[in-house]
This record gives C-alpha cells, sequence and structure tokens, in this order.
C-alpha cells in the first residue's frame, strides 16, 4: 500500500494541473465522509441519557470520522420556546452547521391535532427555527425528531393531561402527522424514531423503552433513537455499530432489527 502511494505521488509529479486536482478532491471528499457539525435543539426527549453523546458513540464505532456534536436541551420546551431561549438562539447562530435537529415539546404536535391554537404556534414556530437555521447555516440538512407515544399505562391512571389522542396508536398517527406535516413545508426532513418505538411495541416480544414515567426513554430507547439518526444521517440501511453502551449483545441487535426495518 505504501509502495503504491508512493507511486502515485511520482506519477503526480508529471501529471496535468487537472489531473492532480480531482486527486486532490477525491482524497478530501475521502476523508470527509458524513457531517462536520450537528445540533440538537430539543428538550428533554433528547437530553435523557445524552443522545447526541449516544448519537456520536455510535458514529465513531462505525469507524467514520466524529462530527462537532453540540445541543441544547432544557426539559419541556417547544418550538416557540426556543426561539426566546438565548442558549438555543447563540448555537443556531453560531453557523457552520451541516444538520440540524429540531425537537418540539413531547405532546405538542398531538395535542395539535385537535387544538388550532396549538397547530398554529407548532407550524409558525418551526417555520421560523428552519428561517433562523438557513440564515447562518445555508447549506444545513434539517430534521424533524419525531418522538414517540406515552406507554399504555399513561391512560390507565386517574389524572391525564390534555388530547393527546385516545391510546398510544392514535398519539402516534398524530406525532407522525405533524412533523410530517413541518418537514414536508419547509423542506426538511423526518426523523422516524416514533416509528421505531411503534414496531417494536407492536412485535412479538417487545422491550419496555419507556421509564416509569410511562414518557421519558430508558437507554434501550435513547440507544434505539441513535440507530434511527445515524441510519437517516448517513445513509445506513443496517445500522450495526460495535458500540452498545450498557446494552448486552441480544438487546443490541433487536434494537438493530428494528431501525433496519424503519429504515428500509
Amino acid at each position: 500500500m505504501i509502495l503504491r502511494f508512493r507511486g502515485m505521488l511520482i506519477a503526480m509529479r508529471f501529471a496535468p494541473i487537472s489531473w492532480l486536482a480531482v486527486f486532490l478532491f477525491t482524497m478530501l471528499t475521502a476523508f470527509a465522509e458524513g457531517p462536520q457539525r450537528v445540533l440538537f435543539i430539543g428538550n428533554s426527549y433528547t437530553g435523557v441519557n445524552k443522545l447526541p453523546d449516544v448519537f456520536l458513540e455510535v458514529v465513531k464505532s462505525s469507524g467514520r470520522p466524529a462530527p462537532v456534536v453540540k445541543s441544547s436541551t432544557p426539559g419541556g420546551r417547544t418550538l416557540k420556546q426556543h426561539l426566546g431561549i438565548a442558549g438555543s438562539m447563540k448555537l443556531i447562530e453560531e453557523g457552520g452547521w451541516d444538520v440540524v435537529v429540531l425537537q418540539g415539546q413531547s405532546q405538542e404536535p398531538a395535542i395539535a391535532e385537535a387544538d388550532e391554537a396549538v397547530r398554529k404556534e407548532f407550524l409558525e414556530s418551526a417555520a421560523e427555527l428552519c428561517r433562523r437555521v438557513r440564515a447562518k447555516s445555508p447549506k444545513a440538512k434539517i430534521y424533524f425528531y419525531e418522538t414517540w407515544a406515552r406507554h399504555p399505562d399513561y391512560w390507565k391512571a386517574a389524572k391525564k393531561g390534555p388530547d393527546v389522542g385516545a391510546n398510544p396508536k392514535e398519539m402516534q398517527a398524530r406525532l407522525r402527522k405533524w412533523y410530517g406535516v413541518v418537514a414536508k413545508d419547509n423542506a426538511a426532513m423526518f426523523m422516524p424514531c416514533g416509528d421505531a418505538w411503534e414496531l417494536n411495541y407492536a412485535s412479538a416480544a417487545p422491550v419496555r423503552l419507556h421509564t416509569s414515567d410511562h414518557s421519558h426513554p430508558e437507554f434501550v430507547g435513547t440507544y434505539l433513537n441513535a440507530l434511527i439518526f445515524f441510519g437517516r444521517i448517513y445513509d445506513v440501511k443496517v445500522p450495526a455499530p460495535k458500540w452498545s453502551g450498557k446494552l448486552d449483545e441480544a438487546q443490541a441487535r433487536l434494537m438493530q432489527g428494528h431501525a433496519a426495518q424503519v429504515l428500509n
């Protein structure tokens, strides 16, 4: 390999400038595989278990160059609230992002189905965030992070919150619909993490991905989300990284299988 490379360098001394330019461009492209800078804007559904860090570990274990990853994930925030959060806006205005992930409050898109005021706020805030991202990062790929329905036990509780649907299936359908709408309306992309959760719970041997609050993710759920992010951003149809954090091999392979089904 070394001798071959030396031979290429010798040949380059006598090569036309145009050939040299093509060679250097090819080499640089090979080393620049994937995004260089990734930004996550969300709340606890992104922050719990540190999804950005889990995503980064998955990328590194695949042998790809590690991007710079930053995030703003204050708990419970809606897309509109992020427009008024100094930390979120500072990161967006930093610019130079290759990928930006936007995640609304966990119930926000589901409530939007029946509540016109919430729907209007969600649509307008999504559009404004995209506008601000593109003002500083015109080449950025923007992904709307589809989250997941509450666990079935949520509907058994004596006290429930606002109207998010009658059951997990209906809630997931609402989340899918409205994240899909803002992605399409803003020439952005859709990150189908909630679809992967739904697939898990519909399988013959579902793994509990929710914590005991019926809302937030256990680490296994965050790992599944990271696989979806890795697959979508790097165009990998069957994500099977070497790193699986605290999961055993069987759990990791099961989540990788769910991710592959959603990504294909």
